[in-house]
């Protein structure tokens, strides 16, 4: 079973932090203020302390919104597959967590906004050190 996760819905990109649009695997940032709607992050180098790693993105291939529940389940499952590969060790058995940076219908519908940002951090809410690619915590 599938530990919490994170629902965050894009906008569109504003000045301050980095653009949640142009986040990249291996990119570190801390929480945002608000995760209802992320238009940005605060980026920071994986080699100071961290709330969250990227590890994933993916592009949903449907031309028409899906809907909210579809686009959450989606990234839900693509994010759980996807963990494994980068972090090295299962998920059931890490001590770590996943969540999703995902379109609303207003970014899917005005700014042609597909793309799913899986990304991951510690069970306990603890800072992170490093990166944890391949890392098998």
């Amino acid at each position: 079973m599938l530990r919490s996760f994170i629902v965050i819905a894009l906008l569109a990109a504003a000045c301050g932090g980095q653009s949640a649009f142009e986040l990249e695997v291996g990119d570190c940032f801390d929480d945002p203020s608000n995760f209802e709607e992320v238009e940005t992050v605060p980026a920071t180098e994986c080699s100071q302390p961290h709330d969250n790693e990227v590890y994933g993105n993916y592009d949903i291939a449907e031309a028409t919104w899906p809907g909210q529940s579809v686009v959450e389940d989606w990234a839900d499952e693509t994010c759980y597959e996807a963990f494994e590969t980068y972090v090295g060790t299962s998920y059931q058995t890490s001590s770590l967590d996943f969540g999703w940076l995902i379109p609303t219908q207003t970014s899917w519908d005005r700014l042609d906004d597909r793309t799913v940002t899986c990304f991951l951090y510690d069970l306990d809410l603890a800072k992170l050190s490093g990166s944890m690619r391949n890392t098998s915590v």
